[in-house]
């Protein structure tokens, strides 16, 4: 029969230290693991719906998407507040993103509103008020194909609309140019646009 002596000293030290450290429950293992998984499943959803819509985007004042899927009640208050009818709200087979108000300013532009009265109607604060008059929702490109005044024709639809006084879209010789550091993708020059398809359009941030 083999004694403590007879064993390995580093063997008992590794043994006695392994019985000293801490032990994780289940419980703390698994709600370690919800954001990690809210994280994910938020990024794989994110992307399927870039590759088959135009860029979507939270109302202003959104927290980081995977805190804004767990705080937002779904209870539609920042749609209704919003008087530019800009908020959609995901429907029930959207999986985790139902009932969640989204933008689409390929649909119905962002008036980037005094006060953002979106972001205000918010209890839960997954919309916070943003301290600047804008937010950033995307970045413009203008299509010089689709686009009427590279075709000839005076145009000039785009240019004075940007909210805040950003002027991101000026005329240069009666072409419009777009200065991408002012734009905030609010998507008021692509609802002004007069032709179809739009010749300007929206990219993801």
């Amino acid at each position: 029969m083999s004694t403590s002596a007879d064993k390995d000293p580093q063997e008992v030290e590794a043994k006695a230290k392994a019985s000293e450290a801490p032990v994780m429950s289940r419980r703390k293992w698994m709600s370690g693991l919800v954001p990690s998984a809210v994280n994910a499943v938020a990024g794989a959803v994110e992307r399927t719906l870039e590759k088959a819509a135009p860029p979507r985007r939270r109302p202003p004042g959104a927290v980081a998407e995977p805190l804004f899927l767990t705080s937002c009640s779904r209870c539609g208050d920042c749609a209704t507040a919003c008087p530019q009818g800009a908020i959609y709200i995901f429907l029930e087979d959207s999986g985790l993103l139902a009932g969640t108000p989204v933008l689409n300013p390929d649909l119905r532009a962002c008036a980037m509103c005094d006060g953002f009265p979106c972001a205000a109607a918010c209890k839960e604060q997954a919309l916070e008020v943003p301290r600047e008059s804008t937010w950033p929702l995307g970045k413009v490109r203008i299509r010089e194909d689709l686009c009427i005044a590279f075709k000839g024709p005076e145009c000039g639809a785009c240019v004075g609309l940007c909210p805040g006084e950003l002027e991101a879209i000026s005329l240069v010789r009666w072409k419009p140019q777009l200065d991408q550091e002012r734009c905030v993708g609010c998507g008021i020059c692509i609802q002004e646009c007069p032709v179809m398809p739009k010749a300007i359009v929206l990219e993801p941030l």
